[in-house]
Order: C-alpha cells, then sequence, then structure tokens
C-alpha cells in the first residue's frame, strides 16, 4: 500500500493527491490518501474521486509513503509520520520543486527529523526544467502509449476555456455551432462560475464538465483534440490533462494567452487565441491529419520529461503483477428503483432474452434482489438512500465504489432510470464501457427533461420500450443511437386448474372461502400515497361479505396500519401480482408502464387509477388512452363516488365483460424484449 502524502493540506495539494493516486492505481500500484486529507470544501466531484482512495491510516500497514510538494512542509504532515511509526524498511519517498540548494536540504533535514532516518528527496525540476505550471504539487507524468487506442470516426475535441470570459454572447454561439456540427464532438471544460453562465444563458445545451467532475487520465482517454485557452493554465487538472493527452498519441493546440505549453516545449500546436477561428483550424488543418501530428510528437525528447516510469525508478517503485483480463466481458444492468421494483423487471426480462454467450449480472438495491435472484442472475447488493445519510449522494458513493470494483474495460453497463446518476456517468467513462441506457417515455413537461438529457452522450446506445400505443410514444432524442423496441413486460401463463388452485390456496391461507376476488395493485413507488384509495377500496369491500379483497405490494413496501383493520382486507407482498389479477374478479391497478402492459397482454379487465403525480411517468396520460378505447374503466384518485359505482359495475352488473371483449380484440405490438437483448449485445461488439 503507497501512502500518497502532502507537505501541506490544502485544496490544491488534495488534488495533487488524487491525481497522483489515480495515475498510480492505473500503473497497477496499490495506491491510497489518509482520510484526514479530505477538506469539507472538496465538493461533489472530489469526494467521488477520493472514495477510491480514502483509508484510515491506523488500520493500514505502509508499503511506501509518497510525499507530494516537499517544497513546503507544515507541521501536521510531520506529526502524520510520526504517528505511523514505519518501521526502517519502508520507504519513504519526497517529491518537491525546490527553488534552491537550500531548501532542498532543509526538506531532507524536516522530514529526518519526523522520521528518524534519511527520506528520498526527488527534485522534480531536475526531471521537468520547464513544466506546463511552474507550482504543480504533482509530478506532471503520464503513461507514455502513443497510439494505444484507434481514432474513432469523429474525433472527440476537448476545448478547456480557462480564465476566458463569457461577457460576450457570441461566444457562446459561437460554441454551440460548434457543438451541432457533424465532423467532430465537442466538450467544454468550464469553472463552476462559467457552468453558471451557461446555465443562465440560452446556450444550457451546451457539453459542459466542471474541472473536478472526471479524473485528468480518464477525461484525457476521451480527448483527441485538446485546445486550451485563457492565461496560463488554470491548475493542476488541466496541466496533467495536457501532458495524458500527449503523453497517448493525441493533439493538444497552445490557444492560451501567453503560449504556455509551446514555451514548456510540449509538443503543442499554436493556435487561434480566440474560439471563433477554432472551428476554421480544426476542421481545416488538425482533424484529417492527427495521426501525422502525433507521430511527429512522438518522437520529441519533451516525452523523456514527463514519463512516469522514470519517477518510478527514482523512487523504487515496483509495479506488481497486474490481474488477469476475464476471458469474457461482464453484462452488468443496475436499474433504479424507489419502493417499487418496475425498472428492475424490465431489465430482467431483457437479460432473460440474451444470447447464451451472454451472461448478464446485476448491480441492484434491496428491495429488487430477491426478484433479481428468483431469475437466477448473480446480483450485486447496491445501498438505498435513506435519511440517516448525512448527503444525498452518499449512497450513490458506494454505488460508484461497487461498480468501479466489478467493472472493467469492455465490459457493458445497461442503466434503466430517468436521471443518470453521477455514478453511473463517472464509471462509464472511467472504465470506457460499452454503455446502453434503457430509457421508457411519459416523462414531464418541463426543464427536467433537458436535466435528464443531459447525460445521454455518455451512452453507446439508447433504447426506448415502446408503449402500446403510438399517441404515447414521445420522442426526446434523436440519433443513429437511439433505438425503439416494442413494449417490454414480463409475460405470465395461468390455466383454468392453475386459476382454481391458486384461488383455493389464498382461501385455505386466509382461512376463509370467498366468491369474489378483488386485488388492489396501485403501486409502492416514491410518486404518491394511496392510502386514502385503499381506504375507500376496503371500505367499499367490507359490506360485501363474501369477497376477499388484496391489497398488493411489492417486497419491502411501506403499508399504512390502518390498512390492517379491515376484516375482508388482506396485505400480501409477492413478486407475482399478475398471477394474482389472472385470479381475481376485480383488478383495481395504477396506471404504471409495467402494469398497463401486463393488464392489456394478459387481456386482463380493471379499473386504472392512475397516480396524482406524473414525476417521471405520466399515468393520467397513459390511463386515458386505454379508457378512449373502452379497454379499461378510468378513474382518478379524488373521484371516491365514481370509483364506487364502478366496482359495483364490475362486480353486480357484468361491466368487466365489456372491457374483455375489448381487450380480446384490440391489436398490440410485438413485445420488445427480444430486439432489446439483441441490441445489447450487439454494442459489446462495435465498441
Amino acid at each position: 500500500m503507497i501512502f500518497v502524502e502532502a507537505g501541506t493540506r490544502s485544496l490544491r495539494s488534495f488534488d495533487a493527491q488524487l491525481i497522483f493516486a489515480g495515475q498510480l492505481a492505473a500503473r497497477g500500484h496499490t495506491a491510497c490518501i489518509g482520510a484526514e486529507y479530505l477538506r469539507e470544501d472538496a465538493g461533489r466531484g472530489r469526494i467521488y474521486e477520493a472514495s477510491k482512495f480514502l483509508v484510515d491510516p491506523d488500520e493500514q500497514q505502509a508499503e511506501t509513503v509518497f510525499v507530494l510538494g516537499a517544497e513546503a512542509i507544515d507541521d501536521e504532515l510531520l506529526a502524520s509520520l510520526r504517528k505511523k511509526q514505519l518501521s526502517p524498511d519502508v520507504p519513504v519517498v519526497a517529491t518537491g520543486r525546490f527553488e534552491s540548494q537550500q531548501s532542498y536540504v532543509s526538506a531532507k533535514a524536516r522530514l529526518a527529523y519526523a522520521l528518524g532516518r534519511e527520506a528520498s528527496v526527488i527534485d522534480l525540476s531536475d526531471f521537468q526544467p520547464r513544466p506546463i505550471l511552474s507550482a504543480a504539487i504533482a509530478p506532471l507524468v503520464a503513461d507514455i502509449r502513443p497510439n494505444s487506442r484507434p481514432l474513432p470516426e469523429k474525433a472527440n475535441v476537448t476545448v478547456v476555456l480557462g480564465s476566458m470570459e463569457l461577457d460576450n454572447p457570441e461566444t457562446l454561439s459561437c460554441f454551440s455551432r460548434m457543438s451541432n456540427q457533424g465532423v467532430y464532438n465537442l466538450k467544454l471544460i468550464v469553472s463552476g462560475a462559467q457552468k453558471e453562465a451557461i446555465k443562465a444563458s440560452h446556450f444550457t445545451d451546451l457539453p459542459t464538465l466542471l474541472y473536478t467532475d472526471l479524473p485528468p487520465h480518464a477525461l484525457a482517454r476521451s480527448t483527441d483534440v485538446l485546445a486550451i485557452f485563457g492565461h496560463g493554465v488554470a491548475g493542476i487538472r488541466v496541466a496533467t490533462l495536457a501532458v495524458e493527452v500527449i503523453a497517448a498519441g493525441r493533439v493538444a493546440i497552445d490557444c492560451t494567452e501567453d503560449e504556455v505549453l509551446m514555451s514548456s516545449g510540449a509538443p503543442a500546436l499554436l493556435g487561434p487565441k480566440t474560439p471563433f477561428a477554432l472551428d476554421g483550424y480544426l476542421t481545416g488543418k488538425i482533424l484529417g491529419n492527427i495521426p501525422q501530428i502525433a507521430e511527429q510528437a512522438s518522437k520529441s525528447q519533451w516525452l523523456h520529461t514527463v514519463d512516469i516510469s522514470r519517477l518510478e525508478t527514482a523512487a523504487g517503485l515496483r509495479i506488481k503483477k497486474r490481474p488477469r483480463k476475464r476471458s469474457t466481458p461482464r453484462t452488468l444492468f443496475l436499474p433504479t428503483n424507489g419502493v417499487g421494483l418496475g425498472h428492475a423487471q424490465r431489465c430482467a426480462v431483457i437479460a432473460k432474452s440474451l444470447p447464451g454467450d451472454v451472461r448478464p449480472m446485476f448491480a441492484a438495491f434491496p428491495s429488487c434482489v430477491p426478484l433479481v435472484r428468483r431469475e437466477g442472475i448473480d446480483c450485486i447488493p447496491l445501498v438505498a438512500r435513506n435519511d440517516a445519510h448525512d448527503s444525498s449522494n452518499d449512497n450513490d458513493i458506494l454505488t460508484y465504489r461497487r461498480l468501479s470494483a466489478a467493472l472493467k474495460g469492455g465490459d457493458s453497463l445497461v442503466f434503466d432510470g430517468g436521471y443518470v446518476f453521477d455514478s453511473v456517468y463517472r464509471v462509464i467513462q472511467e472504465r470506457d464501457l460499452s454503455a446502453v441506457w434503457i430509457r421508457r417515455g411519459l416523462w414531464p413537461e418541463g426543464r427536467s427533461r433537458q436535466i435528464m438529457l443531459r447525460r445521454e452522450r455518455v451512452f453507446d446506445r439508447v433504447i426506448v420500450p415502446s408503449e402500446a400505443f403510438d399517441e404515447l410514444n414521445d420522442a426526446y432524442s434523436y440519433g443513429d443511437h437511439v433505438h425503439y423496441v416494442g413494449p417490454v413486460f414480463r409475460e405470465v401463463s395461468q390455466s383454468k386448474n392453475e386459476r382454481k388452485r391458486l384461488r383455493a390456496g389464498l382461501a385455505e391461507r386466509f382461512g376463509r372461502d370467498f366468491k369474489t376476488l378483488a386485488v388492489s395493485v396501485l403501486g409502492g413507488g416514491v410518486a404518491s400515497d394511496r392510502t386514502a384509495q385503499l381506504q375507500a377500496i376496503s371500505g367499499m369491500l367490507e359490506e360485501r361479505p363474501d369477497c376477499l379483497h388484496l391489497i398488493v405490494t411489492w417486497p419491502g413496501s411501506t403499508i399504512h396500519p390502518a390498512t390492517f383493520g379491515w376484516k375482508n382486507t388482506k396485505v400480501v407482498r409477492t413478486l407475482e401480482a399478475t398471477s394474482l389479477c389472472l385470479a381475481a374478479d376485480l383488478v383495481l391497478s395504477a396506471a404504471g408502464y409495467n402494469s398497463v402492459l401486463e393488464i392489456l397482454y394478459h387481456r386482463i379487465p380493471a379499473i386504472l387509477i392512475p397516480q396524482s403525480a406524473p414525476y417521471l411517468d405520466d399515468q393520467e396520460r397513459r390511463a386515458k388512452a386505454l379508457a378512449d378505447r373502452d379497454l379499461c374503466a378510468m378513474v382518478t384518485e379524488r373521484e371516491i363516488l365514481k370509483l364506487e359505482a364502478m366496482v359495483t359495475g364490475f362486480l353486480d352488473r357484468g361491466e368487466a365483460d365489456v372491457y374483455r371483449t375489448a381487450l380480446n380484440k384490440v391489436e398490440l405490438p410485438d413485445p420488445g424484449a427480444p430486439s432489446a437483448a439483441k441490441l445489447i449485445a450487439e454494442v459489446r461488439q462495435c465498441k
């Protein structure tokens, strides 16, 4: 275990620790950072990045200690070194950029005082006489691997705005035009203030990343051309990004006012100082010549000064044997959920349709795990969010850790949900995964749609399971990566004898005979509370002595205590809601995607009570599409008297037969699970 320490504790030094620890880890070393270095002002992105490295120093044994920024050493570092009580055989290596021989000797003396022995101190000024960033605390190094990945059909252009002011409205307009052309893919690296300025403009759809949204080595992997604007280099992250891009055999363009890349001797190109000339410069001189430019850059002696292997040799670090790559890439499904399991059920249906040579696995929240394992699929349990967590994304950081540990380059991640979590967004890019987004429709109107779509670009394919009727199939984005498939739902068969046995089993379980079986499946998700409707329905059916009323919920969902006070009403937590609906005389259901499709395709007459809060699902619109075709009865949550009349009509006047007849006649699209599975299997081969 290599402990990465810093001479002083600041946000700059913490960035340096994170970057260097990430580079060591990418080389096969086991690196860590003591938890005491985590700062309160670290910010969201740094916390995700740090989660892979932070440890309790008292619980880990140091094999090597690496000190960054040794030109400035404070008492906290010295106390930390003394507390570790390192044995003499544990190497202590320090790096710094020393202004004079005296400062170098002083650093060695302070470290020796704390350790009781000499430390190995490396003056980075000898390695890099002209660094890109003279005040860099971290060694500006990289793994020299030119042409380590093929050039894509459309080059990925990353533009760092640096200190650029965005007060000229034409600047963002220029970037918008660049973003919408079809020759290359553009992303902008911006500061927090610049991002706020973009959000306040008419160009909110610009593809932006904050400096801390991804580690430099991950960002470099998705960059073919890097252009840096502003005065100087905007910190250690941008400097490392430039080094990583050049070391990977890609193109760096120096658009800074003071030509900082060029003055360091880096094999960069001198570009325009204004973004208005950048598009013409890219299309006219760069994009068609990337291999030739990279070939020339690979001959530069400057690469020798940033070669991380030189630093490893000087520090005596040995790369341990790297783990073997898996012979078969993984395909991991990650369904999001509240308490309802609709996303997980849809993923399970698709996973079961995958070709035999693709073995799926899941990462799922606790309520979903039994459903997944019932299908015979391996599942990594995740931690659900709860009010005990200090912040809203604590559980997502754990998800990020588990996904990072489970997935490697070449694997596939299939995400089913509305909002793309930070964990998903980061791990796709950091691990260079093949990525698929299963994204059903009927989203709410308004700004939230654009927020949800901002992260679509990290997915290789978007699979849209369609609704049963065309007017419900809204299009939210376009392109060759978006694929529409038929409705995806779980199919259940039930013979007359099976129906009879199920009803008899219910009578035995609850110790009472019944003639009428009513089933309420009003949902257990996060959109709205259904207690009032369930109480009203239970009251209506309490007056029927020959009726058994089942309130069916997912395992793990919360039921109001008042529900248990009715004689005719029983609560059933099960994964087999469809089987109960097929055996019922009366079905009352929410109008979620899965519920409606199961009702339609299994020809089950039902009263639909859509949830009142659309959240991510406009249930009222879906229910109305069925009601307009006389395929169901529909009532809103507040129409209790109308609901009572419908229940009476179903049970006493045979109105269910009217809907059953219509359901048996309606033509429905072919199920889409096989098509979705084929698209997922293909994306691995296309990456």
